[in-house]
């Protein structure tokens, strides 16, 4: 996954859920939850890059998925589509 900065992603997943970037009690859990979002967006087709969009669109995932965690809904329809967008622009961009 090229070009994922993992780093800022944690940032960004601890900003949604209102927990300071300093605070570290959560690290061990959220960054395999991060790698768990990428890791499902890469089977959906779709290659992070460094872009501002894929790393917000992996921190939508991330944060969703924590929040969801105990949940049996499906994915919400704004997060749904913005995934297919993503795939759809990647699709378009290889020629397929």
């Amino acid at each position: 996954m090229a070009g994922v900065d993992f780093d800022t992603a944690m940032t960004l997943v601890k900003t949604r859920l209102n927990r300071p970037a300093t605070d570290t009690t959560l690290d061990e859990y959220l960054m395999p939850r991060i790698e768990a979002a990428a890791d499902e967006l890469a089977g959906a087709g779709i290659t992070l890059t460094d872009s501002s969009g894929d790393l917000m669109l992996l921190v939508d995932m991330t944060v969703w998925n924590y929040q969801n965690r105990d949940k049996n809904a499906g994915m919400p329809d704004w997060l749904r589509l913005k995934r297919r967008e993503r795939w759809l622009q990647q699709r378009r961009g290889s020629g397929a």
